[in-house]
């Protein structure tokens, strides 16, 4: 009697698709940065409620933008760069780049990440930055994330280099193009993202609202920039400016009404 052979199921390869291209580069990248998270559970129901009654649609991204933008335009240190050669040296940007990564689907339907600039956020109103935020969600992804898509076209070794200068070479540039600050928020999704890769100086990260109003909020930081002490005191000022002058501008919001 034959016996019949096992067939063995050796999986398949294939070849990683050009929207996966960024965020392995920014994985491999963030692995070079000596970053560490720092927790603090903040009261935040209080905010969530004012949320609520806003007119139109206000993110909770759009607030840890606004919020985390004066905080480091007020504190300069939130703003430098490291950079390793030619000499190790600081570079300290002039004004806070947001990054905030978003997950929607491109024009041919696949879902991917991207990831959205906001510059000067300290100088604007919770409905401008909203109003950005709305449109790296909704607006074609090659509209603002352009420098994105030619850098996924590029080959490897050109990749490579490029991500070379600028996190090893040009603080200037990496501010520009990668952001002073990157924002990461998971809680829509029920889900913290403690410790994601980190190519910012800093970046902040948010958990779900608790039925009590609590909420943990992670400031991940390069250690080469920030110590543990100051990120301390960051995550306190982003709860105090948070619950005072974000909520005080959501109320002016609520109470304000266009002439008849």
């Amino acid at each position: 009697m034959a016996i019949s052979p096992v067939i063995r199921d050796r999986g398949t390869r294939r070849t990683v698709p050009k929207q996966r291209r960024m965020a392995i580069d920014i994985a491999e990248a963030a692995a070079h940065v000596p970053s560490f998270p720092v927790h603090r559970t903040m009261q935040l129901g209080g905010v969530e409620s004012a949320r609520r009654q806003l007119p139109s649609r206000m993110g909770w991204a759009a607030l840890m933008a606004s919020v985390y933008s004066r905080i480091s335009q007020a504190i300069p240190e939130l703003r430098d760069v490291y950079v390793p050669r030619p000499v190790p040296y600081l570079y300290r940007h002039p004004h806070p780049v947001a990054s905030i990564t978003v997950h929607r689907t491109d024009a041919h339907g696949v879902e991917r990440l991207v990831w959205g600039r906001l510059n000067d956020a300290h100088l604007s109103s919770l409905d401008q930055i909203q109003s950005q935020i709305s449109g790296f969600t909704t607006s074609p992804i090659d509209s603002f994330f352009r420098d994105g898509i030619k850098m996924e076209k590029r080959p490897w070794l050109l990749r490579k280099l490029t991500w070379r200068i600028l996190m090893r070479w040009s603080g200037r540039r990496r501010a520009k193009h990668l952001g002073t600050f990157s924002l990461s928020n998971l809680g829509g999704w029920g889900a913290l993202n403690a410790h994601y890769p980190l190519v910012t100086g800093t970046g902040l990260s948010m958990g779900p609202l608790q039925s009590d109003g609590c909420c943990e909020v992670v400031l991940l930081c390069d250690h080469r920039v920030i110590d543990g002490a100051l990120a301390a005191k960051v995550l306190d000022l982003f709860e105090h400016k948070l619950t005072t002058e974000a909520f005080e501008e959501m109320d002016r919001l609520v109470s304000w009404r266009p002439a008849a």
